[in-house]
């Protein structure tokens, strides 16, 4: 603590030649706290002040070997201690030598002999000024080193850009005085691709009003979507068609809230837009291309099928047993390739397909479907497993089919079981098991952080874990046809139905061990 006060001491150097001077003035000093240093002569003052800079010098003019007027001048020679305040205490009382003292750099003058109080009070004036002098330094040279790295970060700025392939630029709001409302924007920034966009030069833009002018010529819709920017904080992000003179454009526009204005960039996509035009044409084209010949196949295959129906009867009559094996043969895979067609119609329709999601209890209709199986293909020994009240937000007719097809699943691999047993439930993320089935798949658990796991479980045939990753592969098929009928179809259309709601869906199984299947939604 005694440290600190040592170092908080004002430090004054006193230079005279004669003791008692010396002694009276140190006195007074040190009674006032300030730390005092002595010298008696202008040499030994010299060489204390160049060791160790005092925060004032208190100087007598009349020394022997160099008066006070010579210290003073040597003293502000030196760029070291040129910037000391020094007061001079002398007994000349001439307005000459007053006016000597303040010539060779002196800031105050005392005659001796002097009032205590008077020489406090200009001691202390003068450190003032002198602190004052300090912080204002510092202030200058914070303020030059601001000035610096401003410049260099408006150099980079600049840099950044003019040489972005994307345009740039920042508008202030412009309101009505007396309503408040948004009128037009002033550029504040903007770099040469965004002014070519607008067909104007960079230096025509910046600081003027009028912009709203322009972004109208882009799309009348554009200024007001820009204006629920600035006013609800909410971010625009569209793609604009524009066209300029015979040159049509693709921009991909993004505005984000900048204080009272907004800051937009540009993107011109034109070349990609071009190409999923084309590509979204060739699939509708595709689309209708497929749907054209499934309804010409299924009226060639029910020709067939009902031919075969009409030859069954009459071979029924008087034909033999391989004539009959055909028949069914026929109709049998008259049936399948509808079958096929159906599922291959039903995934062409799902790529498409806008979600359009709600709440709704899952429950009841893993309730149903079961219910319905049950009463189609009676089964002696059964046990449903349905959690109650599992909500899920999903586009519902969509869910339901993805559900139809994995209970329909568990049910068809579960025939050859002495008990059917059929498990549907939610795994809750804060649940221990949670942590556990997530670590099944690929994924960052971040990913789907607090949504719920969904599950189907049954006690079946199961499969070999080495062909999960084909399990999900249109027309690949884990058993089978003679074991277990089906087109393969099915569970590529529940993964196309959980990936349109952004999630996932994943299986574990053993042979002869049963089957689970685990699916989340974003969309939950």
């Amino acid at each position: 603590m005694k440290i600190n006060n040592y170092q908080n001491k004002r430090d004054i150097l006193i230079v005279d030649d004669l003791p008692d001077n010396l002694r009276v003035l140190s006195e007074i000093l040190i009674e006032r706290n300030y730390q005092v240093r002595k010298a008696i002569n202008g040499k030994t003052a010299i060489r204390a002040a160049q060791l160790s800079m005092p925060d004032l010098i208190l100087l007598d003019i009349k020394m022997p070997e160099m008066d006070g007027y010579d210290v003073c001048k040597e003293l502000k020679s030196n760029k070291k201690t040129a910037e000391i305040p020094i007061i001079f205490i002398s007994a000349l009382d001439d307005t000459i030598d007053k006016i000597k003292a303040f010539e060779v750099g002196g800031v105050d003058y005392v005659t001796k002999p002097f009032h205590v109080e008077e020489v406090l009070a200009r001691i202390e004036s003068q450190l003032t000024i002198q602190r004052q002098k300090k912080q204002l330094q510092k202030e200058i040279e914070q303020r030059k080193y601001t000035e610096e790295i401003l410049h260099q970060s408006r150099a980079v700025l600049s840099s950044v850009l003019n040489s972005s392939l994307d345009g740039i630029a920042a508008l202030q709001a412009i309101r009505d005085n007396s309503t408040g409302e948004i009128i037009d924007f002033r550029c504040l920034i903007v770099n040469p691709v965004i002014a070519k966009v607008f067909g104007k030069n960079k230096n025509d833009l910046v600081g003027k009003i009028g912009i709203r002018k322009i972004i109208d010529k882009i799309d009348n819709n554009l200024f007001n979507s820009l204006v629920k920017v600035v006013e609800t904080g909410k971010s625009l992000s569209t793609d604009l068609y524009y066209q300029c003179d015979s040159l049509k454009y693709w921009f991909h526009f993004i505005a984000v809230k900048l204080g009272d204005g907004c800051s937009v960039t540009v993107k011109n996509i034109t070349s990609r837009k071009e190409t999923e035009l084309e590509l979204k044409k060739i699939n509708l084209d595709l689309e209708t291309f497929s749907r054209s010949v499934a309804h010409d196949l299924r009226n060639y295959i029910n020709n067939i099928n009902f031919a075969g129906n009409l030859l069954a009867e009459e071979i029924n009559l008087d034909g033999s047993e391989n004539e009959k094996e055909l028949i069914d043969i026929i109709n049998l895979s008259c049936d399948r390739t509808m079958s096929i067609l159906e599922g291959i119609t039903q995934l062409s329709q799902l790529k498409s397909e806008p979600i359009k999601p709600i709440s709704f209890n899952l429950s009841p209709l893993v309730s149903e479907i079961l219910n319905y199986l049950q009463n189609n293909e009676p089964r002696i020994n059964i046990k449903f497993m349905i959690q109650d009240d599992v909500f899920v937000n999903a586009d519902r007719k969509l869910l339901n089919i993805a559900i139809e097809n994995l209970i329909k699943n568990a049910w068809k691999y579960t025939k050859k079981t002495d008990e059917t047993i059929i498990e549907f439930g939610e795994i809750k993320s804060t649940e221990k098991l949670w942590q556990e089935k997530i670590k099944l798949i690929d994924i960052s658990p971040l990913q789907f952080k607090q949504k719920s796991i969904y599950f189907i479980k049954d006690n079946g045939i199961g499969f070999n874990s080495v062909l999960e990753k084909e399990l999900f592969t249109p027309f690949k098929k884990l058993h089978g046809d003679s074991d277990f009928d089906g087109t393969g179809i099915g569970l590529s259309i529940v993964r196309r139905i959980i990936e349109l709601h952004d999630g996932v869906i994943w299986a574990e199984s053993q042979l002869n061990q049963g089957a689970a299947f685990y699916f989340i939604l974003a969309t939950d």
